[in-house]
């Protein structure tokens, strides 16, 4: 009995993954001992190197029927403790409206952990609704438009002091607007960048991090910081500076039980291309709304989650989360927050690293979603 449960649950997932209905979804990857061919051990037995792999269907209007797949490497540089497990992830899918994006997320850890390397390399060719700019966005009043772009963004860091890591992060996008529907609510010349840009930024990064796991953390703090300069010295067309904080505090009041919080900031100071405003929404900051639903020069953000272990590799999540966007910090006000909320199933299929499939469903303000993610949304 026991095993058909567990038999039924891993069919489910696989179903859930390959024929959900989502307005956004998001991919990652982990390896398989192919030696062995008992399902709860040749699937999710993970204490060496693991691969993961899913297939991933879903319609929305602006993309058409979406297919492809992603696959999630977790490997290990070398096995001299303490030694994290590093993570490479790699999506890619085509839409029946000619769309097609390829990525590449990773974190690598190598000399036991002193070094760090947290990025994204990606090909998008993708349409996106594009809802303004501010922090009153409207599902009804948009426009459409198709961008082609390669992306890079990359973390360097080197452990100066216990927990505290400092380095460089460097940022490139060469986003090139293929088609805009001007008979939406928005011209394209209306807004700086919206023909082309393409943003070159280079600068100091620091993270701090006392979490007691990377992927599945139930206690600590972690703090990732940055400065990036985009300059036409960089390569950038427009000169403009980001300043990002985003902090996330975990605690663990009972055995299977993890309370974790997230605070979020970015100010950018310049001439900055619409698509590099600071947005909210997606699959981890104000899940409930689309990318880029709120944008506008600076935002904050709050969310916390209740994350609950049942049994076998299953559990369940709760969270909330509050943020507003702003040209100016003067523009932050009490009567201006949006809110988002939700809950979500977890399924553990790497138990050793507790590497988790999220499936989460969240409520805005007239706007939900879905969202299909390997690991926490933070």
């Amino acid at each position: 009995m026991e095993q058909s449960f567990k038999n039924f649950i891993f069919l489910f997932f696989t179903v859930v993954t390959i024929s959900l209905t989502a307005t956004e979804t998001a991919f990652s990857q982990d390896n398989i001992d192919k030696k062995t061919v008992d399902l709860d051990t040749a699937l999710f037995e993970t204490d060496k190197n693991s691969l993961f792999p899913l297939p991933v269907v879903y319609y929305t209007p602006e993309a058409g029927l979406f297919y492809g797949a992603s696959i999630l490497y977790n490997f290990f540089t070398n096995r001299k403790k303490p030694i994290n497990a590093s993570q490479i992830q790699l999506a890619a899918g085509y839409t029946t409206k000619q769309q097609t994006l390829i990525f590449l997320p990773f974190q690598i850890f190598w000399d036991q952990n002193k070094w760090r390397s947290i990025g994204e390399l990606g090909y998008y060719n993708y349409a996106y609704p594009f809802y303004g700019i501010g922090n009153n966005g409207q599902q009804d009043v948009f426009s459409t438009y198709r961008a082609s772009f390669p992306r890079v963004r990359v973390f360097l860091l080197k452990e100066t002091a216990p927990n505290l890591f400092v380095g460089g992060r460097y940022w490139f996008e060469n986003y090139d607007i293929i088609e805009w529907d001007n008979s939406g609510d928005f011209q394209q010349e209306d807004f700086s960048g919206g023909t082309f840009n393409r943003t070159s930024g280079i600068g100091p990064a620091m993270i701090y991090d006392t979490r007691d796991a990377i992927y599945y953390p139930r206690r600590g703090h972690y703090l990732e910081s940055f400065i990036e300069t985009n300059h036409q010295f960089t390569g950038s067309t427009h000169n403009y500076t980001a300043i990002s904080f985003d902090y996330a505090y975990y605690y663990s009041p009972a055995d299977k039980t993890v309370l974790a919080a997230n605070a979020f900031s970015l100010s950018n100071v310049g001439d900055v291309p619409f698509n590099r405003l600071a947005q909210l929404g997606g699959n981890k900051k104000m899940r409930g709304y689309f990318q880029g639903y709120f944008q506008d020069k600076n935002l904050l953000l709050g969310q916390f989650e209740v994350r609950q272990e049942l049994v076998w590799r299953i559990g369940l999540t709760a969270f909330a989360s509050a943020g507003q966007t702003a040209e100016s910090w003067g523009d932050y006000g009490m009567n201006r927050w949006n809110y988002a909320g939700g809950a979500g199933l977890r399924f553990t299929f790497d138990t050793k690293k507790h590497i988790n499939v999220r499936l989460d469903y969240a409520i805005g303000k007239d706007s939900n979603g879905f969202y299909i993610a390997f690991n926490e949304a933070f």
